[in-house]
C-alpha cells in the first residue's frame, strides 16, 4: 500500500488521476488448455480496471504509471481469483497517434477460497476435487511492451501490453497481455 501512495506522491500534478483503462486481461497466453483436442487459451474475459496518470520526463518521453484491477470470469464454484496490478510503465511519443510503452509491473494474484469441494473434467471423465478454503496471494513481476493508438483527438485511445513472466529462462517464461481503452 506505501507503493501506491509514494507512486501518486511523486509530483503535485500526479494526485489526480489523468487516465482511466477498461479492457480484459489474458494470463498464461497460449498455455492453458481449453479443450480435449488440445486448443490453448488464446482470449477470454477477465475485466479490467485501470486509473493512472502520464509525468513527462524529457522530449517525447513520459513515465505512465497505472493501479490496476482485473476480477477473472472463468474461476470455480467454490472459489474466486483477481489480480491487483502496478503498472511502471515508460512512453516514447512516435507521431501525434502512436505511442510505445516499455515498463515493469507488479501483480498480486488472489485465489479466495470458499471450501467445499468441486467437480471437474479430467480429460476422460470427471473427479471430485477440494476446493480451497482460505485466501492465498502470490506475488510476481513482468517486463512489459506495448503499444497505444489514440483513435479520437488525445482523449481516447486503443492499448495493447505484452507482459513477460520469468524473461531470462526460456523453458519457464510465459506471457500475458492486457488489452483497453484509454480515456485521457
Amino acid at each position: 500500500m506505501i507503493k501506491i501512495i509514494l507512486l501518486f506522491l511523486i509530483s503535485s500534478h500526479a494526485l489526480a488521476v489523468s487516465s482511466w483503462s477498461v479492457g480484459s486481461y489474458v494470463p498464461y497466453f497460449n498455455q492453458i488448455q481449453t479443450s480435449t483436442s488440445g486448443s490453448k487459451q488464446i482470449f477470454t474475459i477477465n475485466p479490467y480496471l485501470g486509473i493512472g496518470t502520464q509525468l513527462h520526463l524529457a522530449g517525447g518521453n513520459y513515465f505512465m504509471p497505472e493501479l490496476g484491477y482485473s476480477y477473472f470470469m472463468d474461476t470455480g464454484t467454490n472459489y474466486k481469483k483477481d489480480t491487483i496490478f502496478l503498472h511502471y510503465n515508460f512512453a516514447y511519443v512516435i507521431t501525434n497517434s502512436f505511442i510505445a510503452r516499455y515498463g515493469i509491473s507488479n501483480h498480486w494474484y488472489r485465489v479466495m477460497g470458499q471450501g467445499g469441494t468441486q467437480r471437474l473434467s479430467n480429460g476422460n471423465g470427471s473427479t471430485t476435487f477440494p476446493s480451497p478454503n482460505k485466501t492465498v496471494i502470490s506475488h510476481f513481476n513482468t517486463m512489459n511492451i506495448g503499444v497505444e493508438n489514440f483513435i479520437i483527438g488525445k482523449k481516447y485511445s486503443i492499448r495493447f501490453d505484452l507482459e513477460i513472466m520469468n524473461a531470462r529462462d526460456f523453458d519457464q517464461r510465459g506471457y500475458n497481455y492486457l488489452v483497453t481503452v484509454n480515456i485521457y
